[in-house]
């Protein structure tokens, strides 16, 4: 009875894992009436537009919209012009890439199939659900009708993802194996992956040149604070002046800006603070949008990890690096014996 439970125990966290590994590229279905907010075509194309086809079986411009929708839109929110054309491109290829890979696999799950317990696609369904925010799995059924998928294509298309990830990691995962050796010496030969980078905290005053609390004057606004900080650079002092003056955004909380990274400041600010330690206050450092002046809080200088507290975090990336190098030599494989046809650039 105890094998019998450890069994089932180890089974069901496979599922869970493997439920989390194929949401991780989850149908990025929008709602009905957010069906314009897809991202259209070029003029003269379709969503059911052919753009590949795998051993005979098409890839549309609907599947790959349906796959990064989601993505899509948040490169819009920050790309325009022609980088958000091109960001686009190279998202939708890489997706076509992917989609070609699931196929073929797929396919050797259709030569050889194997059950898939009606549940486990029941419960990664439910998942998907979740995972595009929809009320329920009768209204996010309901949308994929509108583009013309079927409940039953539906769980067909779950039943892909799990079969796809169980031969993933029949034939490819479980193939890589890694030694404590391999990680120790991985450890000793990429220090800077372990390496947690110099920290700084701070606190920013922000004058700026226009349109800023000091008025039509910044430059005698900088004077001010100036000959303030002179007299008293204290933690209460600056305080007091960045609430009474600073323009930042921070202002209202003092201007505190904790645990920075001091090779993510503007490189004005870290030539500033070269060699500063708490207490010390620079400024005011020149910029085309205004003048600051910083005061250091503390500072944490870089360290390594001990490879007792990364060893897990070295194993973890090194075992992935392998897998996902493992998985391309599998696809490439599977495409050398396929018939792969592109209809569009």
């Amino acid at each position: 009875m105890h094998c019998e439970d450890e069994r089932t125990m180890t089974f069901r966290t496979f599922m869970l894992g493997l439920t989390l590994a194929v949401c991780a590229v989850p149908f990025a279905m929008p709602a009905a009436d957010d069906a314009e907010s897809i991202p259209i075509p070029p003029p003269g194309t379709r969503k059911d537009s052919v753009l590949v086809s795998v051993n005979g079986e098409p890839i549309t411009l609907l599947d790959v919209i349906l796959e990064n929708g989601t993505q899509e839109k948040e490169l819009a929110g920050v790309y325009s012009g022609e980088r958000l054309v091109n960001k686009t491109f190279d998202l939708r290829n890489e997706t076509v890439d992917r989609i070609i890979c699931r196929k073929l696999v797929y396919e050797k799950y259709k030569a050889d199939p194997f059950d898939i317990p009606r549940q486990d696609i029941e419960n990664l369904l439910d998942a998907y659900v979740r995972e595009n925010g929809a009320d329920s799995r009768a209204s996010f059924e309901k949308n994929l009708q509108l583009y013309g998928i079927t409940p039953e294509r539906f769980r067909e298309m779950a039943r892909e993802r799990i079969a796809v990830e169980i031969l993933l990691m029949r034939d490819c995962d479980h193939q890589v194996f890694i030694t404590p050796k391999e990680v120790y010496e991985d450890y000793k030969a990429h220090p800077e992956k372990w390496t947690v980078p110099e920290k700084i905290s701070l606190q920013l005053l922000q004058i700026n040149v226009t349109a800023g609390s000091a008025g039509g004057d910044p430059q005698a606004a900088v004077k001010a604070v100036r000959q303030e900080l002179d007299k008293d650079s204290s933690r209460k002092n600056f305080t007091r002046l960045v609430l009474e003056k600073s323009d930042g955004a921070s202002a209202s909380t003092g201007g505190i800006m904790e645990d920075a990274e001091l090779k993510d400041l503007r490189p004005e600010f870290i030539e500033a603070l070269k060699d500063k330690k708490a207490g010390d206050v620079v400024g005011p450092i020149e910029a085309p949008e205004a003048f600051f002046f910083l005061r250091v809080i503390g500072t944490e200088p870089a360290r390594l990890i001990p490879f007792s507290k990364a060893s897990r975090e070295v194993y973890d990336a090194l075992y992935k690096e392998r897998v996902e190098k493992k998985r391309r030599e599998y696809y490439n494989q599977l495409k050398r014996k396929a018939v792969i046809n592109t209809f569009q650039d």
